[in-house]
């Protein structure tokens, strides 16, 4: 599935994943508006899907483009947290 839209369409890959197990992969389902947030909002962001991280085969990161008001550190933030908890 690509991508997961979880900003417009309040997707989530976690009822196909209860479904059809680890067949079905997934790109996207992170909030892309937490970029203009905080740390705070980035770090509840990735704990929410961390779950479907851990079962592989979904590859975390905001559908479609960021928004202009993302602030570039907080995205940085959250490139760096995924590269550990993937790593």
């Amino acid at each position: 599935m690509f991508p997961v839209e979880v900003s417009r369409w309040r997707a989530s890959i976690a009822p196909w994943r209860e479904i059809y197990g680890q067949t079905i992969r997934a790109i996207g389902g992170v909030q892309k508006n937490v970029f203009a947030l905080d740390k705070k909002a980035v770090d509840d962001e990735i704990q929410r899907v961390r779950p479907l991280v851990d079962l592989g085969g979904y590859i975390p990161c905001p559908d479609h483009y960021i928004p202009p008001e993302a602030q570039w550190p907080l995205v940085k933030y959250y490139g760096e947290k995924m590269r550990g908890m993937l790593a």
